[in-house]
């Protein structure tokens, strides 16, 4: 006699419930045969299929079956997984939402909208999507551990610092709950709360490469350099083929100038994990303060693959320059980085009209002004504007890759900038007659630079240059570094403070225009000052930033510049003084 409908139903279930597909599927499909699109039959086939690696079958099926049953929010919620495992990432996103607005406490459906939303790199709306699940189960651990994982990928570090403490609380053993709210403290600046953490993390489970890794990048913040290449070998020694730990014991090398174990220790990390743009950036930074632009450029190429590159995306309709020949078209070169970088790549622009290109800039709008009478320039615009019509666009930092250059063929002329002459007579004028050496010094770089508080020296360092006599010193310092101001008491009547009145980067070069030297650091206004061929003393950390090479006094950048570098990390006093006793000499 024939099965019934609910028989053969429930002995599929019952075979899938004990792992036996081949008897499951018979059963579902005895049902379809006696029953045509039974929707029950339909789903729980196309579940079995999910489940064995057959998501196109499982799509079909469950497909079909929601056709029979709109209602069933578990159907759009299994849609949605075998669509995700497919890679339709957008329809797996509409049919798991379909299914909790069917049923706003479906469990399942709060988990795979999770994970089609962590495939989707929305990391915030992971973490909200977990706390939703949470609130239905609080006493799990392994979401309320992801969601942490996801604010931390959102930058939502607060939230995941209250998470992970909410989750040590359950399981106060947890060496991910550890690892992770070291991450969390450490990104908040709690750099000591952040070691604690680890070394809990490490009680627990010693030797663990991880969190090795971890702690050596706290130390690393905090420049102890020997044990924090003492913990990122400790985790080489437990993972042989941890790229991170040799990515960042090459930190640490570069730290301490032993370039060469740099880039040895980067082409490592980039062995290891070939797609690890950190490593191929870090390895550009090796190559390229030796003076090996070929490759080190090639490397660079990497930089905006990083995860934490600090550029602002852009898009533009247009395709990317390759370097194909531009003879006729019009090319949008726009900028990534900070000012000192826009300034001292545009002269690669430039040439670029001696290719026959028609070259438009697209750059931070307070050097549109300044950059609009720049030889080679049809057109500068501010950043986020409308881009003129143009055949290409082109990041400005990988020009110097796509022109091959070289160490001996950057572009050098004494000066490829120029100030508004009336500008300049304007700030001529109104600082009066002449009271000895003019100097015009910049103390400090923009504060959200990663390394700003390495290259920044600040206006204390530089008061034995106010006290010279035969010495008039201008303040040129815009932003943050200008509380300095009131930090350092009171100033010297050779002091005058410019900066409040400078509204841009061209009132900037109109004033350097007046200035005898220039004195700055590492930051845009030292570039600016060596771009309009104005004699500057630009003062280095120990480590430099690549462009400023490994040895040396002068720079193939800029004919007019002197470099003052660090002999011992953080020590400004030597170097302020060095630059006194050579300023003293030619007074």
């Amino acid at each position: 006699m024939e099965a019934s409908r609910p028989d053969a139903l429930q002995a599929g279930l019952v075979h899938h419930a004990a792992g036996r597909a081949a008897e499951a599927e018979s059963a579902y499909r005895a049902v379809l045969a006696a029953h045509p699109g039974h929707p029950d039959a339909l789903h729980l086939l196309g579940v079995l299929a999910l489940q064995h690696g057959r998501p196109a079958i499982a799509v079909q099926c469950i497909g079909e079956s929601i056709r029979q049953n709109p209602g069933n929010a578990a159907g759009f919620s299994n849609l949605a997984g075998a669509l995700r495992q497919l890679g339709r990432l957008e329809e797996a996103r509409a049919s798991a939402r379909v299914a909790l607005a069917l049923d706003p406490g479906f469990y399942d459906g709060l988990d795979t909208l999770a994970e089609i939303l962590s495939d989707r790199g929305e990391h915030g709306a992971v973490a909200d999507t977990l706390g939703r699940l949470l609130l239905l189960n609080p006493w799990q651990t392994e979401p309320r551990l992801q969601r942490a994982h996801a604010l931390l990928l959102a930058g939502r570090n607060e939230d995941a610092v209250e998470t992970l403490m909410t989750l040590l609380g359950m399981t106060p053993l947890s060496v991910a709950g550890y690892t992770n709210l070291g991450v969390a403290l450490r990104r908040l600046g709690r750099v000591e709360e952040a070691m604690a953490a680890y070394r809990s993390a490490l009680g627990f489970a010693a030797g663990q490469p991880g969190t090795l890794n971890n702690l050596g990048i706290t130390f690393q913040d905090l420049g102890r350099y020997e044990e924090a290449a003492a913990c990122f070998r400790l985790s080489i020694a437990g993972q042989p083929d941890g790229s991170h730990a040799h990515l960042n014991l090459g930190l640490v090398a570069r730290d301490e100038m032993r370039v060469d174990q740099s880039i040895t220790l980067a082409r490592r990390a980039a062995r290891l994990e070939p797609a690890l743009a950190e490593a191929h950036t870090a390895l550009a930074h090796g190559l390229l303060i030796k003076g090996e632009f070929s490759e080190g450029f090639a490397e660079y190429e990497w930089r905006s693959r990083m995860a934490d590159f600090s550029s602002p995306r852009r898009d533009f309709a247009s395709p990317v320059w390759d370097g194909s020949p531009l003879a006729g078209r019009t090319l949008l070169v726009h900028d990534e980085q900070g000012v000192g970088d826009t300034i001292m790549f545009a002269r690669y622009a430039a040439l670029l009209q001696t290719q026959g290109a028609r070259v438009f800039l697209d750059c931070n709008g307070q050097l549109v002004r300044l950059l609009s009478s720049m030889p080679g320039i049809a057109g500068v615009v501010p950043r986020y504007d409308p881009a003129p019509p143009h055949d290409f666009h082109v990041a400005l930092a990988s020009l110097p890759y796509l022109l091959r250059a070289t160490l001996y063929t950057i572009p050098a002329p004494l000066a490829y900038l120029r100030a508004e002459p009336a500008l300049v007579e304007s700030w001529r004028a109104r600082l009066g007659p002449r009271r000895g050496l003019r100097i015009g010094l910049v103390w400090a770089g923009n504060p959200e630079f990663k390394g700003d508080r390495l290259r920044s020296p600040g206006l204390a360092a530089f008061r034995p240059l106010l006290d010279l006599p035969g010495v008039s010193v201008y303040g040129l310092q815009k932003g943050t570094g200008r509380g300095d101001l009131e930090r350092c008491g009171p100033l010297p009547a050779s002091f005058v403070d410019l900066g409040g009145d400078i509204a841009d980067f061209a009132d900037t070069a109109a004033i350097m225009e007046t200035m005898d030297l220039v004195v700055s650091s590492c930051t845009g206004p030292a570039h600016l000052a060596g771009a309009l061929g104005r004699p500057v003393w630009t003062v280095l950390p120990f480590a430099p930033d690549w462009r400023w090479l490994e040895h040396g006094v002068c720079t193939p950048w800029y004919p007019t510049m002197r470099l003052f570098r660090q002999e011992r990390r953080g020590d400004w006093t030597a170097v302020v003084a060095r630059l006194c006793r050579t300023l003293e000499s030619i007074i």
